[in-house]
């Protein structure tokens, strides 16, 4: 396997969404050779990962070979792309409700999630957490719903017009003195500036850590922001990603560049969604498809419900199954999680017939914290290309399919891709709360 750079997904996605200008941003670990729409592609990689997926292959043929298995190069290629799917995927949290609408993106794959709300009396504030956690660490967004005013930052009586590097440090030591408990060290900080955002702030800090009962260092690096035009009772967001043993969570790319040139630019208000979309609702689920899409036609039987619909050229499948009702399903829940393995193998074997496996880019999209894999996957040769999306609510497997032709835009293909994942649903709203594990059977 060839040895890739780590902007690879750039590279491999090129000709559909060419990277284009530089990220321009004051926070470390900016790098202005990274395209601004790297995120985008969904994948980011290095010597490290590639020697893993390698090795994972050769193993896996040293013992087919031991046991008297013969398979061909193209099944090889499937199992590559599905550990690949599995252990360095994209994580996507996006969360939509009465007073947040973002998504954010991370090239780092998640196992797991975490959620936890509380409430605060002084000063009277809510805090969200969603957080995924990884093989090293965990990748998190805080809602922070405090009714900060528009004139001060953090209730500190600074305007953030006049805040300075000092006055974060200073504010973050302050806190720090208050946990003494938790020897926070080594805080940094700085104020920054970026088109879509503002009251914005980056931070990172190191603290001692009981992990798996071993003493260990967590260091949490942190972006702070509010969306451009949002000031009073609209919520400060807190995205960040936090490691162990000082070992960044993507294999030794520093946190602080994924953060700056990843992060930050993938952030998105879910509003935008509005402009060029429609929710529809089936069977309690919610998905979006274009606004001037026309309803094609239905069909159902005892455990499963499809819809149609088109644009132009432009085809789209829904699906809902019932597992408990399909003869066909199988046990797709291990250990209470979905297990969306089944789903990497079914894409496979469905489509992915050419000998091109490069061409295929995953991502786990954490909906209000409900786990869906999203595929995105083309033939370089031939007409039609395929966004593909699949959740679980508790009660219904979801599928969406788009087909769209290859020369559609980078715009429209983005637009296709940010809707298409976009996943909520009325049904069991106790799901939203648990832990969810994405691929069970290997963990």
């Amino acid at each position: 396997m060839l040895k890739l750079p780590l902007i690879v997904g750039a590279f491999i996605m090129s000709t559909i969404l060419s990277p284009v200008v530089a990220i321009d941003v004051n926070i470390p670990g900016a790098d202005a050779k990274i395209p601004k729409d790297s995120y985008i592609n969904y994948q980011a990689t290095n010597q490290a990962i590639e020697r893993d997926v390698t090795n994972y292959v050769e193993t896996l043929k040293s013992t087919d070979k031991a046991n008297g298995i013969s398979r061909n190069e193209l099944a090889y290629a499937k199992e590559a792309s599905i550990y690949r799917g599995e252990h360095y995927h994209n994580t996507v949290i996006s969360v939509h409700n009465r007073y947040s609408q973002i998504r954010l993106s991370f090239p780092v794959a998640g196992i797991k999630s975490e959620y936890n709300i509380g409430r605060y009396k002084d000063p009277d504030r809510t805090i969200e957490d969603y957080r995924v956690i990884t093989d090293n660490g965990s990748l998190n967004l805080e809602i922070d719903y405090a009714d900060y005013k528009d004139q001060d930052w953090r209730n500190t009586k600074i305007a953030y017009e006049k805040l300075t590097d000092k006055d974060v440090r200073k504010f973050l030591q302050d806190k720090a003195k208050k946990s003494p408990e938790k020897h926070i060290s080594d805080i940094k900080a700085t104020v920054f500036s970026y088109p879509t955002v503002t009251y914005s702030t980056w931070d990172s800090m190191k603290m001692p850590y009981l992990k798996t009962g071993q003493k260990t260092t967590m260091t949490v690096d942190t972006i702070n922001f509010k969306y451009m035009g949002f000031a009073i009772r609209y919520p400060l967001y807190h995205a960040g990603i936090a490691y162990f043993d000082n070992k960044p969570v993507l294999n030794k790319v520093p946190t602080d560049n994924l953060l700056a040139n990843y992060v930050l630019p993938s952030m998105k208000n879910l509003n935008e969604l509005n402009e060029y979309s429609r929710i529809e609702n089936l069977n309690g689920i919610q998905y979006r498809v274009p606004k001037d899409a026309i309803f094609d036609g239905e069909s159902k039987d005892e455990y499963q419900d499809i819809r149609y619909y088109k644009k132009g050229t432009i085809t789209f499948f829904i699906s809902t199954i019932n597992p408990a009702k399909n003869p066909y399903a199988g046990n797709p829940i291990i250990n209470g999680h979905y297990n969306f393995n089944r789903e990497l193998r079914s894409f496979w074997d469905m489509y992915r017939y050419h000998p091109t496996p490069d061409y295929i880019n995953y991502s786990v999209v954490w909906n209000n914290n409900i786990p869906g894999l999203s595929i995105h996957s083309y033939e370089p040769y031939r007409d039609n290309h395929i966004l593909n999306f699949e959740s679980y609510d508790g009660t219904y497997h979801f599928i969406y399919i788009i087909f769209y032709p290859k020369f559609l835009s980078a715009d429209e293909v983005q637009k296709l891709r940010n809707m298409i994942e976009f996943f909520d649903s009325t049904n069991n709203p106790e799901f939203k709360l648990q832990q969810h594990v994405v691929f069970p059977e290997n963990r």
